[in-house]
């Protein structure tokens, strides 16, 4: 029996050791990590990718998850097709108000593009009407700048109705009538007319 019973736990000692060595060895190819190559894909390349690439496009270029990620995304595919991105295409809608907000608080005058610019397009033509606009606009409160430096200058304060009537006058222009019918135009008008008001006001 004593035989029987060591021949048992010789036995048992064996496949224990036997066991162990081979998890060992199981632990010891699970460190060994095998890490896939991902070839360099353009993202052009990604946007219809080909069927062998559709994984690889995947990793490369997930799929966006803040909306500055998406307005990104939307930028490089305009890109991609040839399209001019302007800087609106960058912006979420929280920093277009922001800029829209400093935009008509801006006395510079200087004409920006507008959201509205993006889905109507404000002709060449317009935009020249704009800009003379903006500039009659200055040339009004450059004057006013003088006046308020010299308020007993006879000549400046002679000046200053006629220039008044010259900014009024651009609402009877012809281009004024022509140029209504674009919504991104009209807006921009808004913006100048409540410049000049402020201006006028004071």
């Amino acid at each position: 029996m004593k035989k029987i019973a060591g021949f048992l736990m010789m036995t048992t000692l064996f496949f224990t050791m036997t066991s162990c060595g081979d998890e060992t060895k199981d632990n010891e190819n699970a460190d060994v990590k095998v890490e896939k190559e991902i070839p360099h894909i353009d993202f052009c390349d990604c946007i219809e990718p080909q069927p062998e690439n559709v994984e690889n496009c995947g990793l490369l270029y997930p799929a966006p998850i803040t909306e500055e990620d998406s307005l990104q995304r939307n930028a490089d595919i305009a890109i991609c097709s040839g399209e001019e991105v302007s800087m609106l295409d960058t912006l979420t809608k929280v920093e277009i108000d922001s800029a829209m907000t400093a935009y008509e608080n801006d006395m510079s005058l200087e004409i920006k593009e507008i959201a509205e610019e993006k889905e109507d397009p404000i002709s060449e033509e317009c935009k020249l009407f704009l800009e003379e606009y903006a500039e009659s606009i200055k040339a009004f409160s450059s004057l006013a700048d003088k006046i308020e430096k010299n308020p007993d200058d006879i000549n400046l304060m002679i000046a200053r109705p006629a220039q008044e009537e010259e900014l009024y006058s651009f609402a009877s222009k012809p281009q004024m009538f022509k140029c209504s019918q674009n919504e991104a135009f009209k807006k921009q008008v808004e913006i100048l007319n409540n410049k000049r008001d402020k201006l006028l006001s004071n």
